[in-house]
């Protein structure tokens, strides 16, 4: 039986929070909802998210801070981190993929493109992979 995702969004705009939220509850995803950075924070090292989406311009920490730590944290790095932002420029792509960001969203963005992608980690998550050596 497959395990439900849990997924966490970290958004401060409401609508834009609500609306993600709304699709991936509808295809079936355990949705959790953060507004502020520190809070998301708090549920970072509370629990495990299979997939985080995160916005960078956040009140009490930012995305770039809240990605790094996740990614350094043992444990939780394995957390597949999707950012959207409103931030363009290609040295915020870049810093955000050093950070270890998986994919980036540049607002406004599709949402048919995050659940496409979103839909396609839950399935590579899902598989079990076994190497063998001979």
């Amino acid at each position: 039986m497959k395990r439900q995702k849990n997924i966490l969004i970290v958004e401060d705009e409401p609508d834009i929070n609500n609306l993600i939220a709304y699709n991936l509850r509808k295809e079936g995803f355990n949705v959790q909802q953060a507004f502020d950075g520190s809070v998301a924070d708090k549920r970072l090292r509370e629990a495990y998210f299979d997939i985080v989406i995160l916005d960078i311009m956040l009140p009490g920490m930012d995305g770039f801070d809240l990605c790094h730590d996740l990614k350094e944290s043992p444990g939780v790095s394995k957390s597949f981190v999707i950012m959207i932002s409103a931030k363009c420029r290609e040295q915020d792509k870049l810093y955000a993929h050093i950070l270890g960001a998986d994919a980036y969203f540049t607002k406004p963005f599709s949402m048919a493109a995050l659940m496409d992608i979103v839909k396609e980690v839950d399935q590579m998550q899902s598989k079990d992979f076994i190497v063998t050596h001979k």
